[in-house]
């Protein structure tokens, strides 16, 4: 017979209602790993591309006066720079989506701006965004000693 006041079954309740919040839980971090680890191989493929791009000299400056601050990126080499090194280690098998949002140069500097959508283990679903990147890479040159 049933009392009132019975606490018989709230145990039940709880210990279904922690299961629940603990699954809840593993599945966020979960996915914000998976996020992170997504931005970051995005971002290593955009530096890799970026440092390809700033090898992208004027020869015809760099061969007039030797490797010194006057030598110049060219903007047009630079694009096809990256471009053939995100073609030549196969960047968009390896990243589904990938996308190039930008390539530029200053003549010192190479920008790269890449994105691709985000691929959550549980809440894809619900939450659809882009993981954006943009990395810079410079050309240095140091006197010899």
């Amino acid at each position: 017979m049933l009392k009132v006041g019975d606490e018989r079954g709230s145990v039940l309740l709880l210990g279904v209602g922690f299961v629940i919040v603990c699954l809840l839980a593993v599945a966020v971090i979960t996915d914000a790993s998976a996020a992170f680890l997504q931005r970051r191989s995005l971002m290593s493929m955009a530096d890799a591309a970026a440092i390809a791009g700033a090898q992208a000299i004027d020869r015809d400056a760099y061969y007039a006066n030797g490797a010194s601050d006057g030598t110049r990126l060219n903007p047009g080499l630079v694009r096809a720079a990256v471009l053939a090194h995100l073609t030549r280690t196969n960047a968009a098998a390896t990243i589904s989506g990938l996308h190039v949002d930008g390539i530029s140069s200053d003549g010192a500097r190479v920008l790269v701006a890449l994105s691709a959508p985000l691929r959550l283990p549980f809440f894809s679903s619900i939450h659809q965004e882009l993981a954006q990147v943009e990395v810079s890479a410079r050309l240095d040159y140091r006197p010899s000693p």
